[in-house]
Formats: C-alpha cells, sequence, structure tokens
C-alpha cells in the first residue's frame, strides 16, 4: 500500500496549493465554523447506480459517488486506487496526453488513489450529471468557469492543499512534483469537512439502463481483441478473458495495473464514444462535441455499434441500439472512452480495422 506523506509549507506555497491557512489548528478552526450543508433531496435505489449491482448495506441512499481525477502520462505509472473505480472515463487532454476520471460509489471506501490531477471541461460535463463529488488539483480556466457558472461544489486541491490531499516525498526523488499527489476516503471527508457546504447526499441517476436479470451479449460479431489510438502518444487495448467475463485493459504496450495490489485493470463493460475533438480558441485545450454521436459497446467477447446522446452540460449521457432502442448494459465496471472522430481509422476489432 502506498504511504501518504505531508509537504513542506515551502513547497506548498511553491506549488499555490496551501489552502489559505498554514496550520492544523487553522484548519481546526475553519473545519468547526463551517456551515451545515444544505440537506439534498434523495432517491432510493437497491442497486449500484454505477455498476447494477447490488448495494452495499453500508452504503446510504442517495450518497453521491466521488470522480477523482488522475494523472496518465506514462511518467506517472503506475497509478494507486483504479483498479476499486466503478467506472473510469478516459478522454484526451492536450498533446495527445490522456487523464482518468475514476468514479467510485461510496467515497468513504476509497483506498489512496493518485496521482491526482487537474480537471478538464469535458470531465466536468460528465461528472455534472452524475452528481459526482469532482475531486481534483486545479484545472483548466475552462473547467473553472464551468464548476463556477454551474456553482459546483469540488474538492479542489488547489485551495484545500494538505487539508485533503497528500504528497509523496519518497516518489519525489524519482518523479517531478505533478506525478506525487494523492489522496483516499478519510482525506476527502476531511476535505468536505472543511468546505461545510458541500452535500454528500442527493438525486442520483443510473449510469446506464442496466440489465439486471439477464446478460447480455451485443450482436454487432465478436471482439476477442481491439484497440485503438486517442494520439500518436496515447493508446488504449482490450483483450477478452473468458474465464472472468471481463475485459482486461493494457495502455502503452504493457498492462495497465494498480499499485495498491498489482491488479490490471478489468472491465464488464467497454463503451467507446465517437464525436469530434478539435482545439479551443486558445489552440491548446481540447474541444468536445458532446451533443450526439455514434460509438461502440463490448460485453461478454462481442460488440456492437451504438448511439449516444448528451445534448447539454447537466444532461446524463444515454445509449441506443442501431434499432432505435435503449441499450440495455451488462451489470460490473464499466470504462467509457471518448475518441475523436479523426482516430476512428485507428480502431481495430480482431485485427480488422473498424472503419476505412
Amino acid at each position: 500500500m502506498k504511504r501518504l506523506f505531508t509537504l513542506s509549507l515551502t513547497v506548498l506555497l511553491a506549488l499555490g496549493l496551501l489552502a489559505g491557512c498554514s496550520s492544523s489548528s487553522a484548519s481546526s478552526d475553519a473545519s468547526s465554523a463551517a456551515p451545515t450543508p444544505t440537506p439534498q433531496p434523495v432517491n432510493v435505489y437497491d442497486y449500484n447506480i454505477l455498476t447494477g449491482e447490488e448495494k452495499a448495506e453500508d452504503l446510504s441512499d442517495g450518497q453521491r459517488p466521488a470522480a477523482v481525477m488522475i494523472d496518465n502520462l506514462q511518467a506517472a505509472w503506475p497509478q494507486a486506487g483504479i483498479s476499486d473505480a466503478d467506472v473510469i472515463y478516459e478522454t484526451v487532454t492536450e498533446g495527445g496526453i490522456t487523464r482518468l476520471m475514476a468514479v467510485y460509489s461510496d467515497y468513504t471506501k476509497i483506498p489512496t488513489v493518485g496521482p491526482v490531477r487537474s480537471a478538464r471541461d469535458q470531465f466536468v460535463q460528465l461528472a455534472m450529471p452524475m452528481n459526482a463529488i469532482l475531486v481534483h488539483i486545479g484545472g483548466s480556466v475552462y473547467a473553472t468557469n464551468l464548476l463556477n457558472y454551474y456553482s459546483y461544489q469540488d474538492v479542489d486541491g488547489y485551495y484545500l492543499g494538505t487539508n485533503a490531499f497528500a504528497f509523496d516525498s519518497e516518489r519525489n526523488k524519482t518523479l517531478s512534483q505533478e506525478h506525487c499527489w494523492y489522496t483516499n476516503g478519510s482525506m476527502i471527508q476531511s476535505g468536505i469537512t472543511l468546505l461545510g457546504n458541500l452535500p454528500t447526499t442527493g438525486t442520483l441517476v443510473p449510469l446506464f439502463e442496466f440489465s439486471r436479470d439477464e446478460s447480455v451479449t451485443p450482436s454487432g460479431g465478436s471482439a476477442a481483441q481491439f484497440s485503438f489510438s486517442f494520439s500518436s502518444v496515447a493508446d488504449a487495448s482490450f483483450s477478452y478473458n473468458e474465464s472472468t467475463g471481463q475485459y482486461l485493459q493494457s495502455q502503452f504496450g504493457q498492462p495497465h495495473t494498480d499499485s495498491n495490489n498489482s491488479q490490471q485493470l478489468a472491465f464488464k463493460n467497454v463503451l467507446v464514444l465517437i464525436t469530434d475533438v478539435t482545439l479551443k480558441s486558445d489552440g491548446i485545450v481540447s474541444e468536445f462535441d458532446l451533443s450526439s454521436g455514434d460509438g461502440y459497446y463490448f460485453s461478454n467477447g462481442s460488440y456492437e455499434k451504438i448511439h449516444w446522446e448528451k445534448n447539454g452540460v447537466e444532461n446524463q449521457l444515454t445509449y441506443k441500439k442501431e434499432d432505435g432502442s435503449t441499450l440495455q448494459v451488462n451489470t460490473g465496471k464499466s470504462y467509457i472512452a471518448i475518441l475523436g472522430q479523426n482516430q476512428l481509422s485507428t480502431f481495430t476489432v480482431d485485427g480488422t480495422a473498424l472503419a476505412g
């Protein structure tokens, strides 16, 4: 298990990560003075809204999931805590690199997870409809503006610093500082307590229309192995394990594993959503068309073409089969990639190009 370390005051000031108070006693005073969060309406599901599986007995009704931004530069590997996520989103950010957003149904049980990095607006648009508590350290101006516009309270290490995040000084001996920040369930709770006005329960929406009574096999053809590239420097590949019924993920030509337990990431469902990915007016940050598009659903060693829609920042992603009926998704963990239309030519299934 990775150890968590406290960063020195000097480095905190240099990184701009000190949260407006310079001592634990100041944090304690702020915490004790924090207002009580306003209760939010909740709805009750007897299953985990992220996986469709039976809900844990100790998971409170209406408890909001947590979405943690994860560094995915190859230099940042291995990452910690990602195998415990119920769903992982991946998209390109700048310069062809990708970032992950790992989503957990119960933030109180999140193990040591990281390295934690900054948010981008496409991830904010994915987290908001889930009513997820967004956990990150800083963000692009577009992500910050979006959070401010919607008054969406988050757990941001840029302001909270070591009240909710910790620095791995041992890792920093070989890696730069931005690859060394971590958090966990208890630290996230500390940040929530300090903020005071962040509700931990609310209205929830299931991630998919889950097929909870029987297993679904996509009708488009077999898919024992498939791969695609987000860019010239970031790829993803998946191999079906018949014994477990899950897809094992690899990236950068090696298994994608969790340093907490050495487990390779495994998913019951993989969805690849295709859309136009361009650049914003600054010529640097990626711009995503999140209105609607086509995509592919992989599960049980098979796949099929699907259609997805979002049509609005606060709207949940919805999925339909080619015949227009609602896509039924198997229960279990999921991986969702948003892939640029210009990268569709890199997409292969069982060694055959999917398009072009």
